[in-house]
C-alpha cells in the first residue's frame, strides 16, 4: 500500500475507479432523454460515427474529479471553474481517443505485454515507477521490488484497481508516441524549401518608399453600394467565419448584507463580548464563537494581524476591546499573553520527507545527518547534497528572515526559541527538519490576541427580498427592448456573456450552470426566469444566436464597408501615382527603411505590410515598383541595396526543420489537425 500511496500522489496519470453501479444511481435521472418530460439527445456526442453517452463521459469526469482532488495540496476544493477545466480535459481525451484511436487502429499499432513489462521494471522504466520504487538514499532502481509488487496484487484489490488504471494510463500514451513517432520519421524537407527558408531570411533589403495613406481620403468622400457590398462579401466568406455562440445580457441583482443584518450582527458582537469578559478558557470561546479560528502566533507592532488595534500593544494581559466594525466585519480582540522576543528570525534547513519513505527512515537519516554536523561537516554542503527542499538545499539550506506565524507551527516555534548557532531536529507534516538558526533580530514587545469576528452576512429575508425582486424584473420583461428599459428605470447593473459551445459557466460569476444551460437552450428575445448566482441572482436575455458557418452580410455589414470604402480608396490613389517615373514625382515625402528582411514583414514607423513585402522582395536594386495597397496606405517603393548573403549549410536548414516540425508534433499539431476534419457532434451544452 506504501507504494500505491507514492503512485497515487506522484502521478496524474492515476485514475480513481468509481464504481458503476453508484454512477449508474446518480445519472439515471440527470441523463435520462425524456426527464421532465422534455425530450433531448441520447447521446453526449458523435466522433466519426461513434457515439459516446452522457453516463460513459460522466463516470471519466468523475474519475478525473477524484484524480485532482487526490493530488490537490492544502485542501483545494472543486470550484466550478475547475471542473470546467477538468470536464475539458476529458473531453480533449475522449476525443483524441477516438480520432487518434482510429488512425492507431488502421495502422495496426500496438503495445504488447511484454512492453509494459519494460515500461515497469525494465533498464528505463516510466519515471513514476522509478520514483516509486527507487532506493531513497541511493537514488538505484530496484526492478526486483516491482516485480514482488506485481506478484503481490492480488492480495490487494484497490491497490490492483489503482495499478491497472496506472497501466492503462502508460499503454494509451505508448500508444500516442508510437503513432507520434512514424508521423515523424515519415517528415521530408526538400532542398528546394530549405533554399527558400535560407533566401528569405538571409536577404536583406533597403528601399526608400513614399506612403498616401487610406486617412487622406474622407470616408464620407466615397460612394459604396449594396451590390459593391454583396459581391465583397461573397468574395472573402473565409474572413467571417464564426463558430456556434450565444451573446446574453443579464440584470444583475447582488445580494448583500442589508442594514438589519448588519445591525443583528453589531447586537450579537455586544453579547459575545459581554460573555467573553466573563470566560476563562478564551482559546475555546474564540473557536466556537469565531469565523475564524484561535491564532496562537504572538505579533509585534511591526507585523499586525488583520483587523488589529494598534493600541494593544499597549494594554495588559487580559484587556478586551469592545467590538468595531471594519467593512461590515465586527471584531473582537483580548490581549492574551505578552513577551519579549525577535521580530524575525534567519535560519537554514534539511528536509527528510516522509513522503518518499517510511517517517522511521526519515528518522534515521535524520540522525545520521546531525551526527555528521557533530562531527564537524558544513551544514551547507549536507543541504546541498540531502536536502528534500530542492530550492532552499540549492542555497545550502538557506531560507532567509521569516516572521512569526510564516512557518508551520512546530517548525516557528523551534526556529523562534532557538538559539543563533544551535541546530535543532524538529518533525512536521512535512517530514523530519534539521533546523540552524543563523542570526535573529533584537527583542521586542509581542502579544498573542484572542480575535472573534463574525462578518454580517445576508439573512434568509435578505435573500428573499432580491430574489423578489429579480423575479419582479423577470415578469415585466418580455423581449430585449423591454429589458434594456427596465434595466435603465430601475437603474440595475447590466452584464454581457458570450458564450461558445464549450463554454459550461460564465467567467467571474459563481454556480452559473443552470443559466447556461438557459441561455444555450433559448431564443433571440427570449427573458429567463431569475436564476441564483450564489452571492447575486441573475435575470438574462438573448441578444443573438451565432450558428457555424459564415457570419450573415447585416451582423458583419460594418466590417465589409469599411474593407469596400478602404479598397475604393486605395484603387483611387493608385491611379493618382502610377505616372510617377521618381518617388520625388508623386509630390510625398520619401522616407528610407534600411535591412529588412522578408521573415519580418515590418516597416519601421508604418507596422506590418505583408503584402507589400510580398512584391518588394520581387524587384532588385535600383528598380521602383508600382503603387501597392497594403494595411494603412498605398506605397510606391524603390530599391536602394539588396544583400543576399551567402546561405548556409543546405543540411543545417533542413535539419533545423526538421526539428522544428517534429516538435509542433510533440505539441498536438497532429490531433488539432484530425480534429478540425473529424465530424464531431458536440451535445455536452445539454448535459453541463
Amino acid at each position: 500500500m506504501a507504494v500505491i500511496g507514492k503512485i497515487r500522489e506522484r502521478s496524474t496519470l492515476v485514475l480513481v475507479i468509481i464504481g458503476l453501479a453508484i454512477v449508474a444511481f446518480v445519472l439515471t435521472d440527470l441523463f435520462s432523454a425524456k426527464a421532465g418530460g422534455q425530450t433531448g439527445p441520447i447521446n453526449l456526442a458523435e466522433i466519426d460515427g461513434e457515439t459516446i453517452s452522457p453516463q460513459e463521459f460522466e463516470i471519466r469526469v468523475q474519475e478525473a474529479y477524484q484524480n485532482y482532488l487526490s493530488n490537490a495540496q492544502n485542501n483545494q476544493q472543486l470550484d466550478e471553474r475547475t471542473k470546467s477545466s477538468i470536464r475539458e480535459q476529458v473531453w480533449n481525451e475522449v476525443v483524441s481517443d477516438e480520432i487518434i484511436g482510429a488512425e492507431i487502429k488502421k495502422l495496426g499499432i500496438i503495445v504488447t505485454r511484454g512492453e509494459l513489462m519494460d515500461m515497469v521494471s525494465g533498464k528505463n522504466p516510466h519515471p513514476q515507477v522509478r520514483q516509486a520504487f527507487s532506493n531513497p538514499e541511493t537514488g538505484e532502481f530496484n526492478s526486483m521490488a516491482v516485480i514482488q509488487f506485481l506478484q503481490n496484487l492480488d492480495q490487494n484489490p484497490e491497490g490492483k484497481k489503482q495499478w491497472l488504471a496506472f497501466e492503462k494510463a502508460l499503454k494509451r500514451n505508448q500508444h500516442i508516441e508510437k503513432y507520434n513517432s512514424l508521423i515523424k520519421q515519415g517528415m521530408y524537407t526538400p532542398n528546394l524549401l530549405a533554399k527558400m527558408q535560407a533566401d528569405e531570411t538571409n536577404t536583406k533589403l533597403s528601399f526608400d518608399y513614399v506612403l498616401k495613406p487610406y486617412i487622406a481620403i474622407a470616408d464620407e468622400d466615397v460612394t459604396v453600394s449594396d451590390a459593391e457590398l454583396e459581391k465583397y462579401y461573397k468574395e472573402n466568406l473565409h474572413r467571417y467565419q464564426q463558430g456556434t455562440s450565444r451573446k446574453a445580457y443579464y440584470a444583475y441583482f447582488p445580494v448583500g448584507p442589508s442594514e438589519l443584518d448588519v445591525e443583528n450582527t453589531r447586537r450579537w458582537a455586544q453579547d459575545t463580548y459581554a460573555k467573553f469578559l466573563e470566560v476563562e478558557d478564551d482559546s475555546v470561546f474564540t473557536n466556537n464563537n469565531s469565523d475564524g479560528y484561535f491564532d496562537p502566533t504572538y505579533y509585534s507592532v511591526k507585523n499586525i494581524p488583520m483587523g488589529a488595534d494598534t493600541s494593544l500593544w499597549n494594554k495588559e494581559v487580559g484587556f478586551i476591546k469592545e467590538p468595531y466594525m471594519i467593512e461590515k466585519t465586527f471584531y473582537i480582540q483580548k490581549v492574551r499573553n505578552v513577551k519579549m522576543a525577535p521580530d524575525s528570525v534567519m535560519a537554514s534547513h534539511i528536509l527528510i520527507n516522509i513522503s518518499d519513505r517510511l517517517p522511521d527512515r526519515a528518522e534515521e537519516i535524520a540522525d545520521s545527518l546531525m551526527a555528521l554536523i557533530n562531527s564537524g561537516s558544513d551544514f551547507a554542503e549536507l543541504a546541498k547534497e540531502n536536502s528534500d527542499d530542492v530550492d532552499s538545499g540549492a542555497n545550502g539550506g538557506d531560507l532567509g528572515w521569516f516572521t512569526e506565524g510564516t512557518m508551520v507551527k512546530p517548525f516557528n516555534d523551534a526556529a523562534f526559541k532557538t538559539e543563533v548557532g544551535e541546530i535543532v531536529k524538529v518533525n512536521t507534516q512535512f517530514g523530519v527538519h534539521l533546523i540552524k538558526v543563523t542570526d535573529k533580530t533584537g527583542l521586542e514587545k509581542k502579544i498573542q490576541i484572542a480575535t472573534i469576528s463574525r462578518t454580517a452576512t445576508p439573512s434568509k429575508e435578505t435573500y428573499e427580498e432580491v430574489f423578489n425582486r429579480a423575479n419582479s424584473f423577470s415578469i415585466k420583461a418580455t423581449d430585449l427592448e423591454s429589458f434594456n428599459n427596465l434595466v435603465n428605470e430601475e437603474n440595475i447593473q447590466r452584464r454581457v456573456t458570450v458564450l461558445t459551445e464549450s463554454q459550461n459557466s460564465i467567467q467571474g460569476e459563481g454556480s452559473s450552470r443552470d443559466l447556461v444551460r438557459w441561455i444555450k437552450s433559448a431564443n433571440v428575445d427570449d427573458v429567463s426566469d431569475a436564476y441564483d448566482l450564489d452571492d447575486a441572482f441573475a435575470v438574462a436575455v438573448i441578444e443573438e444566436v451565432n450558428e457555424e458557418g459564415p457570419a450573415p452580410l447585416e451582423k458583419v455589414k460594418a466590417t465589409v464597408t469599411a474593407e469596400v470604402i478602404k479598397q475604393k480608396k486605395a484603387e483611387t490613389i493608385k491611379e493618382e501615382l502610377k505616372s510617377a517615373t521618381t518617388l520625388d514625382a508623386t509630390g510625398l515625402q520619401v522616407k528610407n527603411a534600411s535591412d529588412i528582411s522578408f521573415v519580418s514583414p515590418s516597416i519601421p514607423s508604418v507596422g506590418i505590410e505583408p503584402k507589400v513585402f510580398g512584391k518588394v522582395f520581387s524587384l532588385q536594386k535600383g528598380q521602383m515598383s508600382v503603387p501597392i495597397a497594403g494595411n494603412s496606405g498605398v506605397f510606391v517603393i524603390k530599391i536602394t541595396d539588396r544583400v543576399e548573403i551567402a546561405s548556409p549549410d543546405l543540411n543545417l536548414v533542413k535539419s533545423n526543420l526538421q526539428r522544428s516540425n517534429k516538435a509542433k508534433v510533440d505539441n498536438g499539431l497532429v490531433f488539432t489537425a484530425l480534429k478540425d476534419q473529424a465530424d464531431i457532434v458536440d451535445n455536452r451544452a445539454k448535459f453541463y
